[in-house]
């Protein structure tokens, strides 16, 4: 006891000589701390609070009832004229009231039936409005009205990492559709999704996309429709040197509700079309030959009587501008062909042309076609 009085005594002694020794020491409480490094909010009972996190499952009850599951009959024969049937499954979004129901063409292609299941497990045979292979979506009738749907409107300011629900049929399993949660990874993303067919603008997401999924909504928090889920990438890149992991891609709804507009109103889709068969300007090359610019997109030839040989493009000619948007490479003018341009549009064209070695601009009417159906 002695020994711990003793202690006690020593240690005001010191405190008291360290207050008496700083001139600037006051009895006002310290300063508080940084908002950063404040300790966390605490309920009224006193309990930290916790992070709040987005509740999926009242807008996936919301959303729900407009997605459906799709079964495609697909009867194929071979080349003995023997018949073999065949079926493959997606999903589908009832986007009207009148039983419109949008999904992926690659979902109903080549169907000879195709069966649709609402989510309260009824049963009906679709009917095909319309479906285009350069975008990849189709449009499907159901028989009467009255059905629940999930309006096509605009995405608003969809940002990369932004919350995003996935709702599909993935794999055909029963008992209902299957709910994913990602973010949304990139905007504008570009892949070939057969050959001779890219699909621009699409929405990367880490949402888990499964086959089966194609077709079905990607929503935000709110219960927006934000894109068409239609194709992943898995595996390996690279030689099998990377893996692939977590990169889902989906149809804008802008693109998605463009279309679907004119598969209603005319049953295809009427694309801007030039009519010539292009590649890109690659700057080492131009450097190399001497030429002036490094960017742009050089025609190699022209169908026979199409807009551009009725306009005078000519082979050899390579394109900087087109209706006053800069072209640097193929992407970029099909990107505008297909969402900027329309058949039958009159644009004009800047073509940077060689001849007998004097490279100059010149610039060229052009009445876009429309692109023949494939």
């Amino acid at each position: 006891m002695k020994l711990r009085y003793l202690l006690a005594v020593v240690m005001l002694t010191v405190l008291a000589a360290a207050c008496s020794s700083d001139p600037t020491a006051t009895n006002e409480p310290p300063t508080p701390l940084p908002p950063a490094t404040q300790p966390a909010d605490r309920d009224e009972g006193g309990d930290v609070g916790m992070l709040q996190l987005p509740n999926i499952a009242d807008t996936v009850e919301r959303v729900r009832p407009a997605v459906v599951s799709i079964v495609t009959r697909i009867v194929t024969r071979d080349r003995f004229g023997r018949q073999s049937t065949g079926f493959g499954s997606g999903t589908g979004v009832i986007f009207d009231e009148s039983g419109l129901v949008l999904t992926n063409n690659h979902v109903i292609e080549g169907g000879v039936e195709i069966t649709v299941t609402l989510d309260d497990g009824t049963q009906t045979i679709a009917e095909v409005v319309g479906a285009d292979l350069l975008s990849d979506l189709a449009v499907l009738q159901l028989p009467g009205d009255g059905y629940p749907s999930l309006p096509l409107g605009e995405a608003g300011n969809l940002r990369a990492g932004d919350w995003v629900i996935a709702i599909g049929n993935a794999l055909a399993l029963p008992g209902g559709p299957t709910v994913t949660v990602g973010v949304v990874s990139a905007l504008g993303r570009s892949i070939e999704a057969s050959p001779g067919v890219t699909l621009y603008d699409l929405i990367q997401t880490d949402t888990s996309i499964n086959p089966g999924n194609s077709g079905g909504p990607l929503i935000d928090l709110g219960g927006n429709l934000v894109g068409i889920n239609t194709a992943v990438l898995r595996g390996t890149g690279q030689g099998g040197s990377i893996s692939v992991e977590g990169i889902g891609f989906a149809i804008d709804v802008e693109t998605a509700q463009q279309v679907a507009k004119q598969l209603v109103e005319l049953g295809r889709v009427r694309w801007a079309w030039m009519g010539v068969f292009l590649a890109d300007l690659v700057p080492e090359v131009a450097a190399q030959v001497g030429l002036p610019i490094r960017e742009g997109v050089i025609i190699q030839n022209t169908v026979a009587d199409g807009p551009s040989d009725r306009a005078g493009i000519k082979p050899g000619d390579i394109v900087v501008n087109i209706g006053g948007h800069d072209i640097a490479t193929v992407s970029d003018l099909t990107r505008l062909l297909k969402q900027e341009f329309s058949a039958g549009q009159r644009v004009e064209v800047e073509v940077f042309r060689v001849v007998d070695g004097n490279g100059f601009r010149e610039t060229l009417t052009l009445e876009l076609g429309e692109r023949p159906q494939q």
